[in-house]
């Protein structure tokens, strides 16, 4: 999809476990030309093609930004580098660890079919903070807006008026996938300060109304609060009486994708963590 003049979009496929998901990848044209993001290991070809498409060949390719460290983000950065060694790779420095040594990611954070999403370890050449300006012709303000991860960023293109969300906004029909519930509303807060009409996310790819997708995203994890607390009444359970680590939060979990519309969805490894983190807000 062509946004402006100098930015596209373009959705790519990949499957986790047995599920088939999608990223979205933003093109920049400009003095110097940018990527943000790189999806999988088995979408660097496709990836490459859209690139070329759009009159950008990969030896032309001069920055890649990865807004954090997941494999669906990152996974085929080393075949970039591998393919074109000049292009330099810019992420926050929260996330550059987990991008430099993805066998520390997947202790952590142990994906289904890892090792399949994801081409290998990149160095990272430039660590980025909150404010940094990337300067490839127009500004990319750098936005740090974890939550999803402890490294997400945003970019923010003042002079299209666009924010580039990564997954710091929770999908339209995708279950919750984040660390942080507490850090992912602050922020939402924060991108509502950025004078961006126009987004573009990683789940859901460009709309011309930044606004309705933060009210979503905040709508959805609102619903989540609401059906703990119907949960925790329906089968009488106090705060005062368990621990978290009583609760049987696959159970948990599955209630909450059910009253979502996820019916029949198992819990993955992530989407309980991302439930868990609601939960720390009612036991300790």
């Amino acid at each position: 999809m062509k946004v402006t003049e100098e930015i596209f979009v373009k959705n790519f496929y990949f499957t986790l476990g047995t599920s088939t998901r999608s990223v979205y990848v933003t093109l920049i044209k400009g003095n110097k030309n940018c990527l943000i993001d790189t999806g999988t290991a088995n979408n660097f070809n496709n990836i490459k093609n859209f690139c070329e498409e759009k009159g950008v060949q990969i030896n032309n390719l001069n920055i890649i930004i990865n807004t954090h460290c997941h494999a669906d983000h990152i996974g085929s950065n080393y075949l970039f580098k591998k393919t074109n060694p000049r292009i330099s790779f810019y992420a926050h420095h929260l996330a550059k660890p987990y991008i430099e040594d993805i066998e520390k990611q997947f202790k952590e954070r142990p994906v289904p079919g890892f090792f399949n999403l994801i081409s290998g370890s990149t160095k990272i050449d430039e660590s980025l903070k909150d404010g940094d300006i990337v300067d490839m012709g127009m500004d990319l303000k750098i936005i740090h807006t974890p939550g999803h991860s402890k490294g997400s960023i945003s970019i923010f293109i003042q002079e299209k008026d666009i924010l580039i969300s990564g997954d710091a906004i929770p999908g339209e029909k995708d279950v919750p996938i984040y660390e942080n519930v507490n850090i992912l509303k602050k922020s939402f807060l924060k991108m509502r300060k950025v004078s961006a009409k126009h987004l573009i996310s990683s789940f859901d790819g460009y709309c011309n109304d930044i606004l309705k997708v933060i009210n979503r995203g905040e709508k959805l994890v609102e619903k989540i609060d609401k059906h703990i607390n119907e949960y925790l009444d329906k089968f009488k359970i106090h705060k005062k009486d368990v621990k978290i680590e009583d609760l049987n939060l696959e159970e948990i979990c599955s209630y909450i994708l059910k009253k979502l519309g996820f019916e029949g969805h198992r819990p993955t490894t992530i989407v309980i963590e991302s439930i868990k983190s609601h939960l720390l807000n009612y036991f300790i």
